[in-house]
């Protein structure tokens, strides 16, 4: 899946030129919580968020006390600036990280994850042609059709081991699975808790089963761990 085949196509955003309150009515009035920021050529030169407007001077009631001019950094001006700044551009993130139409869903996801971001534009020749938010990733997992094993207790069985090899790397030779009427039954000895619970989270996982036996050991060499 690609980001074309989820992302809003119809964005808004705005101009580096505008206010920061016209920014903030369009945030309010489209119930979004960020803007891709777009030059005069339709390419994308900064995001404007919430996140980036919390420490604005409209909020606080007091100002803050006055410090001797050898004492302020340059890390202290670029706050004053982002709390003081008239125009979009005093305040947007610069550092903008954009994917491509044809980029996948999942290393969308991984980067939305990794930069602690909730939405990346989508650019094709330097223009804005959309944007993926982590809500379009949830309708994605919302939609997902669930994984249908195939009928009769032997080839569920032989499904599931398929996917504790592939998925966890574990053999026939250090868990055995067994499967009556449905249920599925998982037997043998593992090294940690953890690895005992991502069993049962990839078993129960898979549609179409009648439940879940859990009958595994964890090694008294690591159940401590």
């Amino acid at each position: 899946m690609q980001a074309r085949d989820i992302m809003t196509t119809k964005v808004v955003s705005v101009s580096p030129a505008v206010s920061v309150r016209h920014a903030v009515a369009m945030m309010l009035q489209n119930h979004v919580s960020g803007l891709p920021v777009v030059d005069d050529q339709g390419r994308v030169c900064g995001m404007v968020t919430e996140g980036d407007l919390l420490l604005r001077r409209e909020v606080r009631l007091t100002p803050r006390p006055a410090r001797a001019p050898e004492l302020i950094s340059e890390i202290d001006l670029e706050r004053y600036i982002c709390s003081n700044g008239w125009c979009v551009s005093d305040v947007m993130s610069q550092d903008v990280i954009v994917a491509r139409p044809d980029s996948e869903v999942s290393d969308i996801a991984e980067s939305l994850q990794a930069h602690r971001i909730k939405r990346l534009p989508i650019v094709e020749d330097g223009r804005l042609v959309g944007i993926v938010s982590r809500r379009d990733i949830l309708r994605v997992i919302a939609e997902a059709p669930a994984t249908a094993l195939p009928r009769g207790d032997e080839a569920i069985r032989l499904a599931v081991r398929t996917r504790l090899r592939s998925d966890l790397g574990l053999t026939s030779q250090r868990v055995q699975v067994s499967v009556r009427n449905g249920q599925v039954t998982v037997d043998g000895q593992v090294e940690s808790e953890l690895k005992r619970k991502a069993i049962k989270v990839l078993v129960e996982g898979l549609g179409g089963i009648a439940g879940y036996r859990d009958q595994l050991h964890v090694s008294a060499a690591h159940g401590q761990d």
